[in-house]
């Protein structure tokens, strides 16, 4: 069986408890701009707990309860003693939970935000940056927001009196609690086609997952062809195996896709074990739109965007890379059999430190896993092993 650690996913589906909006002037203009940077998939906004100096959260759209790092939580001061369950991607968390917080930044605050501490170490190893905290559902239930990735954007707009002009692309969305589904279809490389209805979630981050139910009714792991395993972690320390394989084309809206990534669920624990939809849409294909969502009506937009027509990244190395504790190296956390990686002799544990003579950093993980999804390509990499610098020559190619 082929393995890796791989943190692609990090949902909690479950609010916590909803948090009471700033009133703001009844107006058709947005209520506040928040700027955000992209790493890899992951949307990075600053936001101010409690009057605090900025911290980085991840603007998660399937996250129903607001999140902060444990160590954040310790250095500013804040403290639980609560303790509730909540069930993550591939299974269930003990959340420790603390009451009555504001979150704010230039022109909206949230306040009486119930926060869970959570330990975010590893989301912080996989994304290449410190981490403070996960916002989502908060958010979305008080405004209309729209995600611009033209302009690296988040719109919050007033949702009885946002600019209408957004909203006509829309079409409706399905809520089930804290969670927004849209109906999707998939047509694997056997001609197969499947339609389900996906939850919106640009924490996760890749592109399209299956869950378990789902794919066993169907019989997808029988029809996906050529694949590779693998291992995902959520809020819970249950992993879930995930087979990943292409398909010929994904259908959401009005828009379709050929060629993309597909990820599989045999997880018996959490959110992908749960039945009554298909599974979840990521911010690899979500990152195309400018995103705009009306909770309160009920409506979603997808306007493609800059990034519409990049193709979608495959491993074409073998290589799983991770930041260390310090964020500070990048380090080789799996290499898959029989991958680029694998004949070359890289192993895990291996620190990398130059692609093609030039020196990395771990903030740059985006850009290095970009360079080694590159098939077709030579790259060398220069490595420590055990003290000794060594180089390896690596020709890239698609491990599906």
């Amino acid at each position: 069986m082929k393995k890796t650690i791989l943190f692609v996913i990090y949902i909690l589906n479950l609010s916590f408890a909803f948090g009471e909006a700033f009133e703001e002037p009844d107006r058709n203009n947005p209520v506040a701009l928040i700027p955000f940077k992209l790493y890899g998939n992951y949307i990075i906004i600053e936001l101010s707990v409690d009057n605090s100096d900025p911290l980085a959260f991840i603007f998660d759209t399937g996250a129903g309860g607001t999140i902060i790092n444990s160590k954040t939580a310790n250095i500013i001061g804040i403290s639980g003693g609560e303790y509730v369950q909540r069930k993550g991607a591939t299974g269930e968390a003990q959340i420790n939970l603390s009451r009555k917080h504001a979150v704010s930044t230039d022109g909206f605050s949230l306040r009486n935000l119930n926060l869970g501490i959570v330990e975010l170490g590893h989301l912080e190893k996989q994304i290449g940056i410190k981490i403070d905290g996960i916002i989502g559902w908060q958010i979305l239930s008080q405004y209309a927001v729209r995600i611009n990735y033209d302009q690296m954007q988040i719109e919050i707009y007033n949702p009885k009196k946002y600019d209408q002009k957004l909203d006509l692309s829309g079409f409706n969305v399905l809520l089930r609690g804290t969670a927004i589904f849209a109906d999707a279809r998939i047509v694997l490389k056997d001609g197969a086609s499947f339609t389900g209805k996906v939850l919106i979630d640009t924490g996760a981050g890749g592109s399209i997952y299956i869950n378990t139910p789902f794919s066993r009714d169907n019989g997808l792991l029988s029809k996906i062809g050529n694949s590779y395993e693998h291992n995902a972690k959520s809020l819970s320390t249950d992993n879930g195996i995930f087979t990943t394989g292409m398909c010929s084309g994904l259908t959401i809206g009005s828009s379709e896709f050929t060629d993309v990534p597909v990820s599989i669920s045999s997880a018996e624990k959490g959110l992908f074990s749960s039945p009554g939809f298909m599974g979840i849409l990521g911010n690899e294909v979500l990152k195309r739109f400018n995103l705009f969502i009306n909770v309160k009506q009920q409506r979603i937009s997808l306007e493609p965007n800059r990034l519409y027509p990049e193709i979608f990244e495959i491993n074409s190395s073998g290589l799983e890379l991770i930041s260390d504790d310090s964020l500070r190296k990048v380090i080789v956390d799996y290499v898959y059999p029989d991958s680029p990686a694998d004949s070359s002799g890289l192993r895990a544990g291996d620190q990398i430190i130059e692609i093609d003579g030039k020196r990395i950093l771990p903030a740059e993980l985006p850009l290095i896993r970009n360079i080694l999804n590159q098939s077709g390509i030579t790259v060398v990499l220069l490595i420590v092993r055990e003290g000794v610098l060594l180089k390896f020559t690596l020709r890239l190619k698609r491990l599906i």
